[in-house]
């Protein structure tokens, strides 16, 4: 049997005292209440059913006991109201200021670019024909007129020796007809009417067509020897040779627009890389020019820098800018630029720069004093930029900025600041806009400006 019920009501009206407790039982007994299984509550006088355990009644001691642990925690948590009522000011937080400084840097625009070949080749045959030799080593390096092909020659010289033959049989008519006409010319001259005047004109016609004949011969003689020469074919350039797209023995076809591509030339040395600048830099670029602060691009006195991905953060590569385009793309809103850059041989393996290579390039922009703070005291909100800055009475606010590129872990900004400003550059958690803190100023390493050979910018890349 389930005497829940009981026993909540015991619990209950324990502390009101047992007349209570066994009054308010015996009530609910009366009256004919069940459990809460629908099942009837027994009377008190029946003492031969079990009672449930919450039905027995809690001695003074066991109240004791239960009510010990409420009221000790009531105890510690009055003590803690009374301090926190009583206690001690606040201290202020503690942050870490430094006041922005002014070094002379060089800042730079990063652009992504590619390499380029200065001189390009694609290698085709003249002559149509068999592929007979192959004279190069895929992937080499070649001369300027360094054989590389030879188409088979044997049809072609067949052909010179045709048109050689030609040349002397018309060589010879036209030895014949000069005699003929000297006889002609000599005779009506000794006798005057021994020949008739149109056998003089025939003959003068006969030295004119067989002189015409041999420098026809001779042009096809030319010819034939020229597509000859055309089986032998060369590097026009002097550079890095390709593989061969086609191998030996197969038919070629050339002369035309559609001849057989055999392979291409590069050349590797000097080498271009291209890249592309928005506009808000070419104006930038432009005006300094126009001040008379930079040389014309077509000066080839602007500084170029490249760097591979290789590298990290340096820019070992120096060239010059020697062109940029006559008109904005007027898909990206950007303007062609190049750089030209030494690309010599080491002494083992090959080239740094290839063509078709993609490159970090960075351009100097601007080159005097900035005022440079820590790039850690600077964060960002909705309103935008911001630093948080301590003044005279030691009270933290936030300094809306706008910043320019970054140095070395130093950030330029371009306004919003003062040298005199006391910037907090550690402890910003503390420093909540109106709240006062405890500002000690950075030591000297903390606050070291970067050195001048190692000073990185960023800018806007194209």
């Amino acid at each position: 049997m389930n005497y829940t019920r009981t026993g909540l009501i015991w619990v209950d009206f324990n502390v009101r005292g047992r007349g209570m407790v066994e009054g308010n039982a015996a009530s609910y007994r009366r009256r004919g209440h069940t459990d809460a299984n629908q099942q009837p509550i027994p009377a008190l006088g029946n003492q031969t059913e079990k009672r449930s355990p919450f039905s027995e009644r809690l001695s003074p001691l066991r109240m004791k006991v239960l009510c010990a642990p409420f009221c000790v925690m009531w105890f510690f948590m009055a003590l803690v109201g009374c301090r926190k009522e009583s206690g001690d000011i606040e201290q202020p937080a503690p942050v870490t200021v430094m006041h922005p400084m002014m070094q002379d840097v060089t800042l730079y625009e990063y652009f992504t670019g590619q390499v380029e070949a200065i001189d390009s080749v694609d290698v085709r045959s003249r002559v149509s024909g068999y592929l007979d030799q192959i004279r190069f080593e895929s992937g080499s390096e070649v001369r300027k007129d360094e054989v590389l092909f030879i188409v088979d020659q044997r049809p072609f010289q067949a052909k010179v020796d045709q048109q050689s033959a030609n040349l002397e049989q018309a060589k010879a008519q036209q030895k014949l007809a000069h005699i003929q006409y000297k006889r002609d010319i000599g005779l009506q001259k000794t006798d005057p009417g021994a020949i008739a005047q149109v056998t003089i004109d025939r003959s003068i016609a006969n030295v004119g067509v067989q002189d015409a004949n041999v420098l026809q011969s001779q042009a096809q003689l030319e010819e034939a020897q020229l597509d000859l020469d055309y089986c032998t074919i060369s590097s026009p350039i002097a550079g890095q040779v390709s593989r061969n797209y086609v191998s030996i023995g197969n038919l070629i076809t050339g002369g035309t627009a559609q001849a057989t591509l055999l392979t291409t030339v590069v050349s590797v040395d000097p080498i271009y890389a291209y890249f592309y600048v928005d506009e808000h830099t070419i104006d930038r670029v432009q005006k300094s020019i126009r001040d008379g602060e930079r040389p014309p691009v077509n000066s080839k006195k602007i500084p170029v820098e490249l760097g591979l991905n290789i590298d990290g953060d340096k820019y070992p590569h120096k060239g010059l800018v020697d062109f940029s385009d006559n008109q904005f793309s007027t898909d990206t809103g950007t303007l062609q630029v190049r750089g030209l850059f030494k690309n010599p041989k080491p002494e083992t393996g090959t080239r740094v720069l290839v063509p078709g290579q993609f490159v970090k390039l960075r351009v100097p922009v601007s080159q005097g004093p900035h005022m440079l703070i820590k790039s850690q005291a600077i964060g960002q909100d909705i309103v935008g930029t911001y630093v948080v800055a301590v003044d005279e009475n030691n009270v933290a606010n936030y300094r809306y900025i706008e910043i320019g590129p970054e140095v070395g872990g130093m950030t330029v900004i371009e306004n919003g600041l003062a040298t005199t400003d006391r910037v907090v550059i550690a402890g910003q958690h503390n420093a909540a806009p109106g709240t006062k803190v405890s500002a000690r100023q950075a030591d000297a390493a903390s606050k070291q400006s970067p050195k001048s050979d190692s000073i990185q910018t960023s800018g806007n890349g194209g």
